[in-house]
């Protein structure tokens, strides 16, 4: 056991890399979530790729999918694409199977990108992924990215003159890489019209609970926080709404 603890350890430093010092930065504004904007079911698709991370994939489709126990008119529908509908393996080492390929996958209201160990890198210059993710992006009502999952989400251009944050050890490289993108480096997540970046991790329940509060109400939210034994108080939250 004391073996598995350290390994794990081991892998999420590697995967993540070490805490860097980060520039000043004005206090985070904390607002609680507007009040109910959407009656009706809509669709949610997670993009599946090999090596992505477990957490940034699973903690907000956990999330979405239980909101089908809080009201049976209201809810919303998760799904899995890959690039071919074949299954994918995780960092972690799980295989998981995708629902859907990019190609046969139906209209995504919201487009959850969660972080891969080739989101900084090698997610970038992959044109069928990002070919598809351009589209998605841009039809979706609302966008949700976990950890580093933020870089192909700007890569698209959509994060051009929006605030966004990431994992606190890769901020300073998402400012390098998109300088027209304003990098939070004191929030949870952040929330700058339909995108909402987050830091990923263990937090990745975060930004998920904060859509389903913005489209539901905010005792949907807490209730469905409940039903995962999780406390939900969004204003106990550092988080930053940008002005719209």
């Amino acid at each position: 056991m004391k073996y598995f603890f350290l390994l794990t350890i081991a892998c999420w430093i590697a995967a993540c890399g070490p805490a860097q010092s980060e520039p000043p930065t004005e206090p985070a504004v904390v607002q609680e979530a507007d009040s109910p904007k959407h009656f009706g079911v809509l669709t949610a698709g997670f993009v599946g790729i090999d090596g992505v991370y477990n957490s940034e994939l699973m903690a907000p489709y956990d999330i979405l999918q239980h909101t089908v126990f809080r009201d049976s008119l209201n809810y919303i529908t998760p799904f899995v694409v890959s690039p071919e509908g074949a299954s994918f393996v995780t960092f972690e080492g799980l295989t998981i199977a995708a629902h859907h390929s990019f190609a046969a996958a139906p209209p995504i209201d919201i487009l959850v990108i969660p972080s891969a160990e080739g989101s900084m890198t090698t997610d970038l210059e992959d044109d069928v992924l990002m070919g598809w993710l351009k589209q998605a992006v841009a039809e979706a009502k609302y966008v949700i990215t976990l950890c580093d999952g933020a870089f192909p989400l700007a890569a698209t251009g959509a994060l051009a003159g929006r605030v966004a944050t990431t994992f606190p050890a890769d901020r300073a490289r998402l400012a390098e890489l998109f300088p027209d993108t304003n990098v939070r480096y004191d929030a949870s997540f952040v929330v700058d019209g339909k995108y909402i970046t987050s830091v990923g991790g263990a937090l990745s329940y975060e930004p998920a609970l904060y859509l389903v509060e913005h489209l539901y109400g905010v005792e949907s939210a807490r209730r469905t926080a409940q039903g995962l034994v999780l406390d939900w108080d969004v204003e106990s939250i550092r988080h930053f709404v940008a002005a719209q």
